[in-house]
């Protein structure tokens, strides 16, 4: 996961690449290397536009001598099944993505999804994380990354069915002020800050940024207005 200074997932263009970096696209695709499914949930889907999920020949030969499929499977968890299914995701991945819904799926919502892609129903008004986890491990999907939205990883967390954390802390400001995230794609970001320290006490990380460009005047006051 990542999470802007002010806890904003996602820049002025409403999408998490504009407040990431090649360091961490780095390492979104080292998580995703050994995974049999990549989680997301339908809103996750429709803001980022998700490419087709594939693996280079060498990444895919390395999968198939440990064990796995040539490359995971991408698992959208969407309970209308309103999703962009024109988009080269559903066509173009190296194995059929899954769409997890419920059984108050619309009918005709379920038939096109099934077209498609492959369908896992399960019971209730919307998918629990519990429910989604144990249904992918029927399938031999034991290693999954999940990779939001808020929401999704909010049910993961409150259900306790996540084993390991992996976040990166972008160093911008983005949901400052009235109309935040609705700049559009051209939207320039915040300013962006400086980390000048790190401390590490009982698994809690105390980080310290400042302002770039503002030298030792940015250590006259925090957020709050207190002495820094």
């Amino acid at each position: 996961m990542m999470r802007a200074l002010d806890g904003g997932v996602a820049g002025a263009d409403n999408r998490s690449g504009s407040i990431s970096s090649e360091a961490d696209r780095q390492i979104l695709s080292a998580s995703r290397r050994l995974a049999d499914a990549v989680v997301i949930g339908a809103s996750t889907m429709r803001l980022e536009r998700y490419g087709p999920l594939q693996t280079r020949a060498d990444a895919a030969d390395e999968r198939r001598t440990l064990g796995f499929a040539p490359a995971p499977v991408l698992t959208i968890v969407s309970g209308s099944l309103d999703l962009p299914w024109d988009e080269p995701t559903f066509t173009d991945s190296t194995i059929t993505p899954i769409v997890v819904t419920t059984e108050h799926a619309p009918g005709d919502a379920l038939r096109r999804a099934r077209e498609r892609v492959d369908v896992i129903v399960l019971p209730g008004e919307r998918p629990t994380a519990t429910a989604i986890v144990e249904a992918l491990h029927e399938r031999g999907l034991a290693r999954i990354v999940c990779e939001g939205g808020p929401g999704l990883l909010r049910s993961f967390a409150v259900e306790d069915v996540v084993d390991e954390v992996a976040m990166t802390v972008s160093p911008h400001l983005v949901t400052y002020g009235p109309g935040a995230g609705e700049g559009g794609d051209d939207a320039p970001l915040p300013h962006d800050f400086a980390l000048v320290g790190l401390i590490e006490n009982e698994s809690f990380l105390f980080a310290r940024y400042i302002r770039k460009g503002r030298g030792d005047e940015s250590l006259s006051a925090t957020t709050e207005g207190t002495p820094a």
